[in-house]
């Protein structure tokens, strides 16, 4: 059974690392392609695809370093990586999505002359590309329903997203390539690029402020602090808790320490399990570490 599920994670590895390597070389295209037809809605687009080929990247890095093992140095492991990228990867956005605007508003009073074919045909090989990491991460097999493989099968979700939102952009290129060739209207490339601009930026803005809540191991934005508490002193036995912290280790891993005073020590492994089974349950967290006490000022 665990070669099984290792040739399936070893399938899907592979899937994404195909998918990836296609959509970074769109990107290289897109940029490459910028340059020569003077298309900022290329160079827009490369922004868009940015964004997905970091998410891609995070994809894989959530996969091979949840299997990591954690060392005496690094004893949560290695996770908080995939929160670097992220943080990276949205300040990047956000300077390159700046450069779009300024350029934007520039070509708007001054509309310089694009290649159009050569941008339409870039789109074009976009969208076969896009098809094509489709068709890579579209398939299913029956073992990949079972609640083990439940985190993988949301990286491959997150992945088909991405793809899909890129495929957009490469038909928003194509679109504007033909209006251009067929009505010499450049202004298109410029109010293209700058509405892509607008889409990348709130994913963009919402990404890093996860990203710094995460390091800065503030309390996840799905779970309230006040209800863990009051739930907790809920817990019959229970008569107070003290520095309880809430934080996030990586995307979708959330932990829980805190202090609960209880009065009768010959219940504590009883009240243990069910403040445990309701962090579990309730919260879906799953990393607790709690410490019995039996006063507290």
């Amino acid at each position: 059974m665990s070669e099984s599920r290792e040739h399936i994670s070893i399938e899907r590895i592979s899937k994404l690392k195909l998918v990836l390597i296609l959509t970074a070389s769109y990107f290289v295209a897109e940029i490459v392609g910028s340059l020569v037809t003077n298309s900022l809605a290329l160079l827009a687009d490369a922004g868009h695809m940015l964004t997905d080929v970091g998410g891609l990247a995070l994809s894989l890095l959530a996969i091979h370093y949840t299997r990591r093992k954690a060392t005496p140095q690094r004893t949560y492991g290695f996770y908080r990586i995939e929160i670097l990228v992220s943080l990276a990867n949205s300040v990047a956005l956000i300077l390159l999505s700046i450069y779009i605007f300024y350029e934007g508003y520039r070509h708007i009073f001054q509309s310089p002359e694009i290649s159009s074919i050569p941008m339409t045909v870039i789109g074009g090989f976009g969208l076969i590309i896009n098809l094509a990491g489709m068709r890579i991460l579209g398939g299913h097999s029956h073992s990949e329903h079972h609640d083990h493989h439940e985190e993988e099968n949301l990286n491959i979700k997150g992945a088909r997203l991405e793809v899909l939102s890129d495929m957009i952009g490469a038909i928003g290129v194509i679109v504007t390539g033909i209006i251009i060739f067929t009505t010499k209207f450049y202004l298109a490339d410029a109010i293209f690029s700058i509405g892509l601009a607008l889409f990348i930026l709130p994913r963009t803005w919402s990404l890093m402020k996860k990203s710094i809540n995460i390091l800065m191991e503030g309390v996840p934005s799905n779970i309230d602090y006040e209800e863990v508490k009051n739930t907790i002193l809920q817990i019959k036995g229970v008569t107070g808790i003290f520095d309880l912290h809430i934080w996030t280790i990586t995307s979708g891993m959330d932990a829980l320490s805190a202090h609960v005073v209880i009065l009768d020590q010959t219940k504590s492994q009883i009240i243990l399990k069910e403040i445990e089974s309701i962090l579990e349950n309730k919260f879906k967290i799953i990393r607790s570490t709690i410490q019995l006490e039996t006063y507290h000022d």
